[in-house]
């Protein structure tokens, strides 16, 4: 079954808050899927720069959704230009702080970045090319250095506690970026004094700190726009509010004490809304949640190597994919919960373990001549 990505929250507290903690998602009618990481696939807004996020401030800290490789892909690029630009910057990753030699030797070209222990929940192929991508900028001789700031298993005290130390160590006259969750970046979340995160702490002691979260969208494309949304544009409450939602029963109301804007990424595709009544009570009250889906449809399968494609990248990402055969259904998704026909259509329903710890219906496929024609992802 497929796993969402997760927040790592605390090196001796909780782990693995999702980053978007919601029931209730919009529906895309979604075009291709994601087939690489390749950053000619980000439609990003062209005046989407370091300088515009920042402002006036001097630290800027950008949430993410671990594994969702435009992240990297945008950090990189958006250093990138600024460097180009004659621009110095500081920048702070979820790296253990005990890898800051080897870091420092990847940077300069002396060790291959495959030798950086990095978390596996932070880790992915993408993430290792923007560490290659800045090493290349400070061998061109950029001004730019490139800091380990997460706590190393072994340090006795919070992994926010000890960020915010090196944060610290880091802040001067040359701007400070860093790259961490989404919950890292949230400058109020309500919590106490001891619960407070990364960007709280920040902000309390050191005047001018800029936070920027990130959104997915539903839906899986080769081609994602980027748009940037202030806090104060009143779109931004919802999708602020999604990507932090129950992170704390405490958090603010006003999007603005939560993040300064968000970065909410979306599938280049048509908006359609439909309502399905999913009963997840498992034997307990009976409980029932009105929930968009998101949804591909088609009338006639044909298997050509666009299809093939699609259905080989399925298969390897563990996602449905419209075309498979039952066993290549099989061989994405495993075995499903509950198999039925309906009207001549066979369906098979998939459930996923959220982050709340409750199951939950998350892919519903429909099979024609023992070909998946159509498949509902309720992620």
């Amino acid at each position: 079954m497929p796993h969402r990505p997760h927040e790592i929250v605390g090196a001796d507290e909780i782990y693995f808050y999702g980053d978007i903690m919601r029931i209730n998602y919009g529906l895309i009618l979604a075009g291709l899927l994601c087939f690489g990481y390749s950053a000619a696939s980000l439609a990003q807004q062209s005046n989407i720069s370091l300088p515009s996020l920042m402002g006036s401030k001097r630290v800027l800290i950008i949430g993410e959704t671990y594994g969702q490789s435009e992240s990297e892909q945008f950090f990189s690029k958006t250093v990138t230009e600024y460097l180009n630009g004659g621009g110095c910057v500081k920048v702070g990753l979820e790296i253990s702080s005990d890898q800051q030699e080897t870091l420092d030797s990847a940077m300069k070209g002396e060790v291959p970045v495959s030798q950086i222990q990095i978390n596996d929940i932070v880790d992915s192929v993408a993430y290792r090319q923007m560490l290659t991508d800045l090493s290349g900028q400070i061998r061109a001789g950029k001004c730019l250095s490139v800091h380990a700031i997460d706590a190393p298993r072994s340090v006795p005290v919070t992994r926010d506690a000890w960020m915010e130390k090196q944060v610290a160590n880091m802040t001067g006259d040359t701007p400070v970026v860093l790259l961490v969750g989404n919950i890292r970046a949230v400058k109020d979340s309500g919590g106490e004094d001891s619960e407070k995160l990364l960007a709280e702490r920040i902000s309390e002691k050191t005047p001018g700190v800029a936070t920027v979260l990130q959104h997915w969208r539903p839906g899986q494309c080769e081609n994602r726009t980027l748009e940037y949304i202030s806090a104060k544009d009143e779109r931004a409450g919802v999708y602020i509010k999604e990507t932090v939602k129950d992170m704390s029963p405490g958090m603010p109301e006003s999007p603005e004490a939560i993040a300064d804007g968000v970065l909410v990424w979306s599938c280049e595709s048509e908006d359609v809304t439909e309502k399905v009544d999913i009963d997840d009570s498992k034997g307990a009250d009976s409980v029932k949640d009105e929930i968009d889906v998101s949804e591909r449809k088609t009338e006639t399968v044909v298997r050509d190597e666009k299809v093939m494609k699609k259905i080989r990248w399925g298969i390897q990402n563990k996602y449905p994919a419209v075309g498979m055969t039952k066993d290549e259904a099989l061989q994405a998704m495993g075995e499903p919960e509950k198999k039925e026909n309906v009207n001549n259509v066979e369906k098979w329903s998939f459930e996923c373990f959220d982050e709340q710890g409750y199951w939950h219906t998350c892919f519903v496929l429909e099979f024609r001549e023992n070909l998946v024609v159509r498949f509902k992802d309720l992620e």
